[in-house]
């Protein structure tokens, strides 16, 4: 999906479009033949993939596609034998022809696709992977499954209304249960429901005893849906976008990955056996045996406390609630799911105890601008993808960002502590942070992931204080990126360009300039006193003694900051207990009436701000 989203992102960050060659997302070289673009995959094959921006135009899907059986690259010919992941992804074309050369269809292929013709599937197909028709518009009478087919990956169907699937007879791998259920041979899998109008209630086989992801999703007509006592696991968003109002969970169950529904309405009616012993209902609240986690907040909405004891929430817990406006976490709470707001409108109020943050867990969140976590040592995938947040405080305890955690976010603030060593790919990408930014980063920070800090530029410098160990292609985008270590990073093929000047340290700039692929727009300037620079650190560095502190603690600097200073206090939670103006460069803080505990103190001036960590016994 990244690939995909590049060039939307592009966009939202201000930047003209650039060819597939430049784009530091590429993992892929492709090829364009005819109308569309291959990928080699062997000396013999090749993969159709999604189309590409090149020469200054892009290509689109449209009309009826033809995939021809084999392609001439150069003086080869390929057979064409794998859809790519996302080749059709979100496109126009309306029919498409495959040959029986098509072994492979990839992740999300035709997801989010328009096709307005039935997709018939070769004889040759192997393999469909994890959601390879998800989501897609409109509606197909039937879906046939070739006697081939050895694999379907779970969410294949996800959201796509299907009124009946067809397996060939010749297939030992799957069956189709009435036409209605999708299911491995023993029937102990249910993979995917096609629901006709006239069913409003489904009885599953007592044989299945997974339910996977998404199977019953997106089928608006069923009601009632009802389990067999045999049942193991729920797969995540079983039922996700329905109008589901009955759902019995049986005693066998021992699984359940997910929230069951999207939404959940008060009128949603969800039992549990009492005989069950990993999962139990109280007060329309759907948790686990012992009580420390939350499956399913039924009817949730306005502003909504979490019950004391909660420590786990779980995946997609309020995914695409738009009817809450506050959710208080309580102290207790140290993990939040995958997805648990994410599309949601709640400002989460989140307790300092909290560790871990799943993947995409608020991403696309209208209603969080602001958190504070100092225990956190967990950050997802795309965590805040999107989302609405603003300022992000006291992150003292987090070692790694990982991947587009706050890409294309609403972030200007974060408040990373001394324990940072990656952040991964995107991980900042398309940030506005304030405008006239200088960011230094922290000396602990060793890897820097591909696009990390590729921004708007307003970003007008970034000073990396510590050795670099892997500096990612386009990790930034800023006017001016101060090396201060003498340390030469370890960098990809594709050149560094959304950077006007790059310094290095003294007698250092010939190694830098070799070392460190560019575009000839980028110059490499020589910094022998990194005060005189223009866009040098305007902040002098400060100490904290004692640290951990008890009845006071001293901030000391060489020097004042030009124009008027002040200095703050947060705790662990963000909340600012003091503020004082500095006047001299030495400042005494009595301590002796805080809580033992972490906190922030941060240094402001005109040219920009500085935290440090304090401990109080």
């Amino acid at each position: 999906m990244k690939k995909a989203l590049f060039s939307l992102i592009l966009l939202a960050c201000g930047m003209a479009a650039i060819g597939q060659d430049d784009m530091y997302y590429l993992a892929k070289q492709y090829h364009k033949v005819g109308n569309a673009f291959y990928h080699i995959t062997s000396d013999s094959t090749v993969e159709v993939g999604p189309q590409q921006c090149l020469d200054g135009h892009c290509y689109t899907w449209q009309g009826n596609v033809v995939i021809p059986p084999t392609v001439t690259i150069g003086l080869q010919t390929y057979t064409v034998n794998r859809i790519a992941d996302e080749a059709f992804l979100r496109d126009g074309a309306t029919s498409l022809t495959l040959h029986n050369t098509i072994r492979e269809i990839g992740r999300e292929a035709f997801a989010y696709s328009s096709f307005r013709n039935q997709i018939s599937l070769p004889d040759s197909v192997q393999v469909i992977e994890y959601g390879a028709f998800a989501n897609m518009r409109g509606s197909l009478i039937e879906f046939h499954i070739p006697a081939g087919v050895e694999h379907i990956g779970e969410k294949a169907f996800f959201g796509t209304k299907i009124y009946r699937f067809v397996v060939d007879s010749g297939n030992r791998h799957y069956v189709a249960v009435d036409s209605v259920a999708l299911c491995n041979s023993d029937t102990t899998l249910l993979l995917a429901y096609a629901g006709r109008e006239i069913d409003s209630q489904y009885i599953v086989p007592s044989s299945v005893r997974r339910i996977a992801e998404g199977a019953f999703s997106a089928n608006r007509n069923l009601f009632t849906l009802i389990l067999p006592d045999g049942l193991r696991e729920i797969g995540n968003s079983m039922a996700s976008d329905t109008r589901l109002q009955n759902l019995h969970i049986p005693a066998s169950v021992c699984r359940i990955e997910g929230a069951l529904r999207d939404t959940a309405s008060r009128w949603f009616n969800l039992t549990v056996d009492p005989g069950n012993r990993h999962y139990k209902m109280v007060d329309s609240l759907l948790l686990s045996f012992d009580g420390d986690t939350l499956l399913m907040a039924l009817g949730a909405e306005g502003d909504f406390s979490v019950p004391r004891n909660i420590r786990f929430l779980g995946n997609r817990l309020f995914y695409n609630n738009q009817k809450l406006s506050t959710v208080h976490l309580p102290e207790d709470v140290t993990a939040i799911g995958n997805e648990a707001f994410a599309l949601s409108s709640a400002d989460v109020r989140i307790p300092s105890s909290l560790q871990s943050i799943g993947n995409q867990a608020f991403s696309e969140n209208s209603g969080t601008e602001r958190i504070a976590i100092p225990n956190l040592t967990y950050l997802g995938d795309s965590a805040f993808f999107h989302s609405s947040i603003k300022v992000v405080d006291s992150a003292l305890a987090l070692r790694t960002i990982n991947n587009w955690a706050f890409q294309l976010s609403q972030l200007t603030s974060f408040g990373w502590g001394d324990q940072l060593e990656t952040a991964c790919e995107g991980a900042f990408n398309c940030c506005p942070f304030d405008t006239n930014t200088t960011l230094t980063l922290p000396p602990s920070l060793r890897r820097i992931g591909r696009g990390a800090f590729l921004t708007k530029k307003n970003i007008k410098a970034v000073f990396l204080s510590g050795p670099v160990d892997t500096l990612g292609t386009n990790a930034f985008g800023c006017a001016a990126l101060h090396f201060l270590d003498p340390h030469v990073p370890v960098t990809y093929d594709t050149p560094l360009e959304f950077v006007d000047t790059v310094y290095t340290p003294c007698g250092l700039v010939d190694t830098f300039e070799q070392a460190i692929p560019h575009l000839e727009s980028v110059v490499f300037v020589e910094s022998c006193n990194p005060v005189s620079i223009t866009y040098a650190d305007p902040m002098p560095g400060f100490t904290l003694f004692p640290n951990p502190a008890r009845e006071y603690v001293t901030l000391s600097l060489p020097s004042l900051p030009e124009g008027p200073a002040r200095v703050t206090l947060r705790n662990a939670i963000g909340q600012e207990l003091l503020s004082l103006p500095l006047a001299s460069p030495q400042l005494t803080i009595p301590t002796s009436s805080l809580p033992a505990g972490l906190y922030l103190l941060t240094l402001h001036s005109p040219q920009g701000s500085r935290s440090v960590r304090l401990a109080i016994d």
